[in-house]
């Protein structure tokens, strides 16, 4: 009887993982792409049906053949809270977002954070849930890093000992997932633009005139390290001790050498940078004028994104369906 549960929990998550990708299918064309059989499928798209995951739609009448039904996905079956603590001249801000599992935004809505507090991001919270959406998860992108559950290093040090997965998750009830943003920059460049998950990726996120950092990440997951310290690279040698380049074209040189350090060690497949003043073309050219860097056996594909927040807030959409067993299906 067991082995029964498991295998039709495993059909449902086959069924539940192709529509979720075209958005809506036949029964025949859900038998055909997950290799069960269509009686099998028939009675888990009716489980699915009345369960309010997927939708019962338009009947199709082919030239040759019986009329079939489409079924769409439903993709406002759940929601999630996406909140970024985000910098602007000197001060942090909270953008906030509601989402369905497709990434339309039900809801934006920003907060001032004149004093740096937890109880500011709590009370966004709150009032977002005042509108009666019903939420799933919340995924929350900090300038900083955890240790645990609480922040360690962060802004100016202004939100370190927070506890926000306590804080708000034990207070709503509601399961909360706290990240670093530039690590979900990458991971939300990585989505948007398809990069095969099988692909070793290192992105590297370089506020001119600052410290830099970087993300590990392969196979739909993170590499941390040991206390999450993975990527830290203003602790690489050549900067750690070292005061912040005073132009871009210095933040740049530093930039290219941090890439040749990880193209010699990691040998990833992609590269994503994030850095604001770059483009594409510099990009491509100064790797191109770049002696180490043209030594180097690895040859990786780098792209430089456009949009930090944008990508943190699709990196965030990931962080709060990362518990959707079937997104993960191969």
């Amino acid at each position: 009887m067991e082995n029964k549960h498991v295998v039709k929990v495993a059909n449902l998550d086959k069924v539940r993982s192709i529509l979720f990708k075209y958005g809506s299918a036949t029964k025949a064309k859900l038998a055909s792409e997950s290799d069960i059989s269509t009686v099998t499928v028939n009675g888990l798209v009716k489980e699915l049906v009345e369960a309010g995951e997927f939708i019962g739609g338009e009947l199709i009448h082919p030239k040759i053949g019986r009329p079939s039904v489409h079924y769409h996905f439903n993709y406002n079956f759940e929601h999630y809270m996406l909140i970024s603590i985000q910098e602007t001249a000197g001060k942090l801000h909270i953008v906030a977002r509601v989402v369905n599992m497709r990434g339309d935004v039900k809801l934006r809505k920003g907060y001032p954070m004149e004093e740096v507090e937890v109880g500011v991001v709590v009370d966004a919270v709150k009032e977002i849930l005042a509108e009666k959406i019903a939420i799933t998860s919340i995924a929350i992108s900090i300038p900083g890093k955890t240790i645990g559950s609480k922040i360690a290093v962060s802004w100016r040090n202004a939100l370190n000992g927070w506890d926000l997965e306590t804080e708000i998750g034990s207070r709503f009830g509601i399961p909360v997932y706290v990240e670093n943003d530039a690590n979900l920059a990458t991971i939300g460049y990585c989505k948007a633009v398809k990069i095969p998950e099988t692909d070793y990726v290192v992105g590297i996120y370089y506020l001119p005139m600052s410290m830099p950092g970087a993300s590990l990440f392969h196979n739909n997951r993170l590499f941390r390290g040991q206390d999450g310290l993975a990527g830290e690279a203003r602790y690489l040698p050549q900067l750690i001790g070292r005061e912040c380049a005073s132009s871009f074209d210095e933040s740049v040189q530093n930039l290219l050498e941090i890439i040749g350090i990880y193209n010699s060690l990691l040998a990833p497949h992609t590269f994503v940078i994030h850095m604001a003043g770059l483009s594409q073309a510099e990009l491509a050219a100064r790797i191109s004028e770049d002696r180490i860097l043209q030594e180097q056996p690895n040859k990786a594909r780098f792209f430089c994104a456009d949009s930090f927040d944008e990508d943190v807030m699709a990196g965030l959409q990931w962080l709060a369906m990362s518990d959707v067993a079937y997104l993960t299906l191969k």
